[in-house]
């Protein structure tokens, strides 16, 4: 699946303003499969030969949209875990 570069710089820019629904694409565009589910978290890791393995929790906050600083620890993933990018 490619990645979906108009999704991944919203992400960047307002991570509040991501639907779960948005947050769930971009986690496997990203190569994260979900691992399992307890109540409304969603647990999802990196693919394997995707590099290190990294859990990611995922959660769907009012409105459906989804959790800002989970949306931004996963662009700070997705970055290398360099931190959040700039621009």
């Amino acid at each position: 699946m490619s990645l979906d570069e108009k999704l991944l710089e919203k992400a960047l820019r307002n991570p509040e303003r991501v639907r779960f629904a948005e947050a769930l694409t971009l986690t496997r565009q990203l190569g994260y499969e979900k691992v399992r589910q307890v109540a409304r978290h969603r647990v999802f890791r990196r693919a394997r030969g995707t590099g290190p393995v990294r859990l990611l929790s995922l959660q769907e906050g009012a409105r459906g949209m989804a959790k800002a600083y989970q949306v931004e620890r996963l662009v700070e993933q997705a970055a290398g875990g360099r931190g959040r990018p700039r621009g």
